[in-house]
C-alpha cells in the first residue's frame, strides 16, 4: 500500500494518533469496478484508511486503520468504519455513473458557466487558449507536427473535469478523472495521458 498512500499519509497518521492500534475493515467488491483513483482518494484522503493490494499491485477490498487506543469492541469499530466508507463508495459511484453518461467532451460545455477571472473569461475560453498554446508548442517548440492534434485535443478538454460530479465531490481528483474519463471514450493514449 506505501505506494497507493505515498510519503504524507505515511508522517500523518502517526501525528494523528497517541497509542496506534491498527485494524482491518472490507467493503464490497462491486465498488473495486470504479477507477482505483476513486477508491483511493475515498480511502485515503476522505478517512485516512490504508488501501491493501495483492502482490500483484492490484487493489483488494479491504482497508487498514490507525485507531487512537485499544477498543473494546474491535469487530463494532471495523464495522462501523466499513458502513462510512461504503456510503461514500456509494456517493462515488453514483458520481461516477452519472458522468459517464456522457463523454468528457459534453462536460466540457458546462465550463462556459463557470467564470476564470472576470478580466479574462470563462474556463471554456481559457482551455480554448490552452489547445492553441498546446498546439503551437507541439509544432514549433518541439517541431512535432504529428503531435499538434494530439496537444490541441488535450488542451481542449484538460479542463473538462471541473464540470464533472465527481470533481464537485472529490476535488483531489481534478486532472485525474479528466484523464481516465477520455481514455474510456477512447481518446488516443497521446491525449488521455496529457490530460
Amino acid at each position: 500500500a506505501r505506494s497507493l498512500v505515498g510519503q504524507g499519509m505515511l508522517d500523518e497518521v502517526p501525528d494523528l494518533v497517541e497509542y496506534p492500534v491498527v485494524t482491518s475493515g472490507s467493503f464490497a467488491n462491486e465498488f473495486l469496478r470504479l477507477p482505483e483513483e476513486v477508491l483511493t482518494t475515498t480511502m485515503i484522503h476522505h478517512q485516512h484508511f490504508f488501501p491493501v493490494t495483492s502482490d500483484q499491485g492490484k487493489l483488494l477490498p479491504v482497508f487498514l486503520a490507525v485507531l487512537n487506543t485499544e477498543p473494546e469492541q474491535p469487530e463494532l469499530i471495523a464495522r462501523n468504519m466499513e458502513r462510512v466508507l461504503t456510503a461514500r463508495l456509494r456517493d462515488a459511484q453514483f458520481f461516477y455513473q452519472s458522468d459517464r453518461q456522457q463523454p468528457l467532451a459534453g462536460h466540457q460545455k458546462r465550463l462556459d458557466t463557470v467564470l476564470f477571472h472576470k478580466k479574462i473569461g470563462t474556463y471554456l475560453q481559457k482551455s480554448e487558449r490552452v489547445a492553441d498554446r498546446a498546439a503551437s508548442i507541439a509544432a514549433t517548440v518541439f517541431q512535432a507536427p504529428q503531435a499538434e492534434a494530439f496537444a490541441r485535443e488535450a488542451g481542449q478538454l484538460c479542463k473538462a473535469d471541473l464540470a464533472t460530479d465527481m470533481v464537485r465531490e472529490l476535488t483531489e481528483l481534478q486532472g485525474t478523472i479528466g484523464g481516465i474519463y477520455a481514455r474510456e471514450d477512447g481518446r488516443p493514449e497521446e491525449v488521455w495521458k496529457a490530460i
